[in-house]
C-alpha cells in the first residue's frame, strides 16, 4: 500500500497482527476518532506520530496518530487518521479484506461498551462514493468518563471517543456521547497540556485573545477566545497547519465562512469574522452554550412528542431561511442541532434551537461567480445514517435532502433508534434506496397518527413523495402540534415564532 514515506514524524509500531484489532484501528482512523492502541513502545511526548501497522500477508500501512491521554492497561489512546485523503480509499479496501470472513452472516451485537453506534463522525465524513467503501456512521459514542451536566457550546468538532468494537447494527442509540463532546469547555486534559498549545494566549487579528482549546476535528482546531474590545466570549476555528497546503481543505474552509456569513437568523449559529494571519485561516463564531440534541437523547432517551415537534419546527425555520438564501445544509443530524436554554416573553424557561455547522452546505446560486462546490468529484459529504437516498447515490441535491435528514433526526428523537437496521454502510445505503423506512409507531406506542405520517413522508425514498420544502414540513408540524395534548410536552417549552 503506497505511503507517504517523507513524513518526518516520530514512529510508533502497532504491537499486534490480529486482523480484528488492525481493522478496528484503521476503521477508527477513517472515522477520525480516538482508539486504544497497543504499541511496541510508548509515544514520544505529545504531537503527531506516524503509526506503522504490519498487516498479515506482507502488507503494511501507516496512519497519523496523536496521543490523547495517558497509558491504559490495554494500550494508549491515540487520535488516528489517514496520512492523506487519497489514502482513504485504500484503507476502506483493506478494512473490507480484513472483515471478509464475517461478511456473509453478521454476528449478533456484542454487549461490550465499545460497539459502534449509529450517527455521524465528530466532524464531517468525506469518503469514496462506492457504498461498500463508506465507513459506518457513529452518532452516539462510548463514554470513558462521567458526563457532566454543564451546558455546552457547539462550535468545536468533538474530540473522539474510545470505542473497542464494531459489531452493533446501526439502528439504536444506547450510550451517551463521550465527555469530550462538551462544547464551550476545554477537553478533559491537564492544564499543562492545554497551555502547551502555542496558540493559547495569542491575540488573533489584534482583538481575539485565545484562551483554551475546545476541540479538534479533521480540518481544524476550535478555541474559546475573548473579544478584547467587546469583552465577550467567542469561538475561533483555525485550520490545521498540515492542511494549509491542501486546496480542498482551504476551499471548504473558506466556503464555510462564505456560506455561514449569509445566514443571520435566530435559529442559525452566527459567523462573526473570518480572515488569515501568519498563513493560518480562521473563523470567529458565536459561542453557543447549550447541549446538542445528540447528547440530550444519549442522556435522557427519546423525547416527548410535543418537544420533538417543537424542535422540528425550529429546525425548519432555520432551513426555510437558509434555502431562501440558496444554501442547502446537507448534514442535518442530532449533533448539528443545539438546544439552548432561553426564556420567553414572560420570563418562562424554554428551548431555543440553533442549527450548526453549515460547513457542508452547498451554495446553489448559479448566478454567483464566487459560489463554491464543496463536494469533490467522486466524493460524498455528510453522515451516512442521515443521508437522503439521492445523497448516497451522489445525485444532484435540492432542498428535499434536508427534509429527509430532518425526518430521520425527528424519528430518532422520538424513538431513540434509526429508521433502518444495518451492519454495514453498503447494507444501509441499499435499504435507503430500496426499502421504505420503519414508521415511528412500529417502535413506540401512542405516537400521534398525524405526526407518524409526517415523519414517514419526510423520509420517503422518492424526493417527489416528500414535503416539497422545509416550509411545507413546518406547516404540517404546526398542525400536528395543535393536535397534541398540551400537557404531553412536560416542563419543556420551546420558542416557536415565525
Amino acid at each position: 500500500m503506497a505511503q507517504n514515506a517523507e513524513v518526518a514524524l516520530p514512529r510508533l509500531v502497532l504491537a499486534t497482527q490480529d486482523t480484528r484489532e488492525i481493522a478496528r484501528v484503521i476503521r477508527g482512523a477513517l472515522r477520525l476518532r480516538t482508539e486504544i492502541v497497543s504499541l511496541v513502545e510508548p509515544p514520544i511526548g505529545a504531537g503527531q506520530h506516524l503509526l506503522h501497522i504490519e498487516v498479515p500477508g506482507g502488507e503494511s500501512v501507516s496512519l497519523l496518530a496523536e496521543p490523547a491521554g495517558g497509558a491504559r492497561p490495554d494500550g494508549y489512546p491515540l487520535s488516528v487518521r489517514p496520512v492523506t485523503r487519497v489514502q482513504m480509499a485504500e484503507l476502506f479496501a483493506l478494512v473490507e479484506r480484513l472483515d471478509e470472513p464475517s461478511r456473509t452472516d453478521p454476528p449478533p451485537p456484542e454487549d461490550d461498551e465499545g460497539s459502534d453506534p449509529p450517527g455521524g463522525p465528530p466532524d464531517d465524513t468525506m469518503v469514496d462514493a462506492v457504498p461498500s467503501r463508506i465507513v459506518l456512521p457513529t452518532s452516539s459514542f462510548a463514554q470513558p468518563d462521567a458526563l457532566p451536566s454543564a451546558p455546552r457550546a457547539h462550535n468545536a468538532p468533538p474530540s473522539a471517543p474510545l470505542p473497542t468494537g464494531d459489531r452493533s447494527p446501526s439502528s439504536t442509540r444506547d450510550r451517551p456521547p463521550s465527555s469530550s463532546g462538551l462544547r464551550g469547555q476545554p477537553p478533559s486534559s491537564s492544564s499543562a497540556q492545554r497551555h502547551a498549545d502555542p496558540r493559547v494566549g495569542r491575540v488573533l487579528a489584534g482583538k481575539y485573545q485565545i484562551d483554551a482549546p475546545i476541540g479538534r476535528g479533521a480540518a481544524a482546531t476550535v478555541y474559546r477566545a475573548t473579544h478584547k474590545d467587546l469583552r465577550r466570549a467567542v469561538a475561533v476555528k483555525i485550520l490545521h497547519a498540515e492542511n494549509q497546503g491542501e486546496s480542498q481543505f482551504i476551499r471548504r474552509f473558506k466556503a464555510e465562512a462564505l456560506t455561514a456569513s449569509k445566514l443571520e437568523h435566530v435559529n442559525v449559529t452566527r459567523i462573526i469574522d473570518f480572515g488569515e494571519e501568519r498563513g493560518e485561516l480562521y473563523l470567529v463564531m458565536e459561542l453557543v452554550n447549550g447541549v446538542t440534541l445528540e447528547a440530550l437523547l444519549a442522556e435522557g432517551g427519546p423525547l416527548p412528542q410535543r418537544r420533538v415537534v417543537d424542535i422540528g419546527i425550529q429546525v425548519c425555520r432555520a432551513l426555510v431561511f437558509a434555502h431562501a438564501q440558496g444554501v442547502i445544509h446537507r448534514d442535518i443530524k442530532p449533533e448539528n442541532v443545539m438546544i439552548v436554554p432561553d426564556a420567553d416573553d414572560d420570563g418562562e424557561p424554554c428551548d431555543l434551537v440553533k442549527v450548526c455547522d453549515f460547513g457542508l452546505a452547498k451554495l446553489r446560486d448559479p448566478g454567483d461567480g464566487d459560489s463554491v462546490e464543496i463536494t469533490v468529484s467522486g466524493m460524498l459529504c455528510g453522515s451516512p445514517a442521515y443521508m437522503s437516498p439521492e445523497q448516497t447515490r451522489g445525485d444532484t441535491l435540492d432542498v428535499r435532502t434536508d427534509v429527509y435528514s430532518l425526518g430521520v433526526t425527528m424519528f430518532e428523537a422520538l424513538t431513540g433508534a434509526l429508521p433502518y437496521e444495518a451492519y454495514s454502510i453498503g447494507e444501509l445505503f441499499l435499504k435507503k434506496c430500496t426499502e421504505n423506512a420503519r414508521r415511528a409507531s412500529e417502535l413506540v406506542d401512542g405516537v400521534d397518527p398525524l405526526l407518524d405520517d409526517i415523519i414517514t413522508r419526510a423520509m420517503a425514498i422518492d424526493p417527489d413523495a416528500r414535503h416539497e420544502s422545509a416550509r411545507e414540513l413546518r406547516t404540517e408540524l404546526r398542525t400536528a402540534r395543535e393536535a397534541l395534548d398540551d400537557d404531553e410536552g412536560g416542563e419543556h417549552a420551546t420558542i416557536i415564532g415565525g
